[in-house]
């Protein structure tokens, strides 16, 4: 990703918008660019690692049944500040995904819908760095809320651990094709660095994987001087 072009994008946006009545926290997430520094070391900003559950794989067609968040500050993660909800879909739960995730129906028969949820996520991220292991599928359930409501995506910068991933751990073929896909799995990941995950398949679980990850990530590019947030947004930005 362009950072320089996503930010320029993002303030042409906020022109657009300086005269329409929007909710004190989505001006703040049109803000949210502002507050990354490429030239700082990755570790000085703030980062929400978050993962979703889902009645399946389908973006198009499936729901979020589960959202979970941890806050990480100073590369350390609050285990004090977390989100963790189950949703309700509004449909079936296949019985393939409960196979994978556990949630049955009776768990999420009371839960709030996804656009409830979804108003207090966002107040919880604010403008920190999001960050997921295949990120664009958790951003475009995200998004899709975020434009119906308000007609643009979020505004956070987005990084993807499966991309740090492919770009520093991974060895390209001579036409520049990253092989082993595999190795940057989650719990290939979580192998490599020597880490348990004993609540997998659950959001907050594998949020709470995703950010243990990125902390040896942080480390591993610190050790080979590429320890910036512009290095960072080099090897694993989403673009917005």
């Amino acid at each position: 990703m362009n950072f320089a072009l996503a930010r320029m994008r993002n303030r042409l946006r906020r022109l657009r918008l300086k005269n329409r009545d929007l909710p004190p926290l989505v001006r703040q997430n049109l803000l949210a660019l502002e507050q990354v520094h490429p030239e700082q070391p990755a570790r000085s900003h703030r980062f929400v690692v978050l993962d979703l559950e889902t009645t399946g794989l389908d973006p198009n067609r499936d729901r979020v049944v589960s959202v979970g968040a941890l806050r990480m500050v100073e590369g350390r993660v609050r285990l004090g500040e977390v989100f963790d909800e189950l949703v309700n879909p509004g449909r079936d739960i296949p019985v393939e995904s409960i196979k994978v995730h556990a949630i049955v129906p009776d768990m999420i028969a009371h839960a709030r819908p996804a656009g409830e949820v979804f108003e207090d996520f966002m107040e919880y991220v604010g403008t920190d760095v999001l960050v997921a292991h295949f990120a664009p599928f958790d951003l475009h359930f995200l998004n899709k809320i975020m434009k119906v409501r308000y007609g643009f995506s979020l505004q956070n910068l987005v990084l993807d651990t499966v991309e740090i991933c492919r770009s520093t751990l991974l060895t390209p073929d001579p036409h520049g094709v990253y092989m082993d896909f595999k190795k940057c799995g989650l719990d290939a990941l979580a192998e490599r660095f020597g880490l348990e995950v004993p609540e997998r398949h659950t959001a907050l679980g594998d949020a709470l994987a995703t950010a243990l990850i990125l902390q040896r990530m942080f480390l591993h590019l610190e050790q080979t001087n590429r320890g910036t947030m512009g290095d960072l947004i080099k090897l694993g930005a989403v673009a917005l």
